[in-house]
């Protein structure tokens, strides 16, 4: 079981209002998200801080995050993973949407490579953020918005009919992105990359070395570009950074 302690540091939103999107995220945890990832997660409302217990990955509800983003989760100093929500009108989604994240890549240690065909050794190792694709849409429980969040059969080589690529099915073929979604891969040149689509086009970004590049395509699949993986690379890479807003 891996258990969240949801902290509120903004006045906007008290200890009443924290419980009643907690009780709706841990619906959609036990209700939807485990039957597809068959992972037990529970998140439980905390006053403050230092009442949280120990083996909790706590996550915080702040005016200022640090970062010019909507959320962001990542691992700390001394190895215990955490999130922080920037308070907005959305941050309901946000919070589920890290929540969701951390449950299931709660180290940013999984990684994984196309599935239901034969591997190529030159096939992209994609890092697991499961509410990144489809960044941009939720849905109500209980009239609170959560994320929408992709399920394993996104990672698919080829499309299969009646199958669905997001709790939702937005999406029609594996490995697409909804509107405003990204994901984020690392080549075998060690290199890192990001895909955004944006007004139908994917913007395609590479995110380490010394520059960047970009290129939008018209083709939402064109994207999955020919990498493999070189996993030792991405041992520093301790922070998924979110665009969710």
């Amino acid at each position: 079981m891996i258990r969240i302690g949801v902290v509120s540091k903004v006045k906007e939103i008290d200890g009443e209002q924290l419980r009643k999107i907690v009780a709706a995220i841990n619906k959609q945890l036990a209700l939807h998200f485990a039957p597809y990832w068959a992972i037990e997660a529970q998140a439980t409302v905390f006053s403050s801080t230092d009442s949280i217990p120990k083996g909790y990955f706590l996550v915080t509800i702040e005016y200022d995050i640090g970062e010019d983003l909507g959320g962001f989760h990542g691992v700390d100093d001394d190895g215990v993973p955490f999130g922080k929500v920037r308070f907005s009108t959305k941050v309901s989604y946000v919070l589920s949407h890290e929540i969701l994240e951390i449950v299931h890549n709660p180290y940013l240690k999984k990684f994984r490579k196309t599935t239901g065909f034969k591997e190529n050794e030159d096939d992209p190792l994609y890092v697991e953020e499961v509410a990144d694709a489809t960044d941009g849409k939720g849905y109500l429980i209980d009239g609170i918005e959560v994320s929408n969040f992709i399920t394993p059969d996104w990672f698919n080589k080829v499309h299969v009919e009646n199958i669905k690529y997001d709790f939702l099915g937005l999406l029609k073929r594996p490995r697409e992105l909804y509107e405003g979604g990204y994901i984020s891969w690392l080549s075998v040149q060690g290199e890192y990359w990001q895909a955004v689509k944006t007004k139908g086009k994917l913007l395609i970004r590479k995110l380490t070395g010394s520059s960047v590049a970009s290129e939008t395509k018209n083709n939402p699949l064109a994207w999955i570009i020919p990498s493999a993986v070189i996993l030792l690379s991405i041992v520093a890479y301790l922070l998924i950074r979110k665009k969710t807003s």
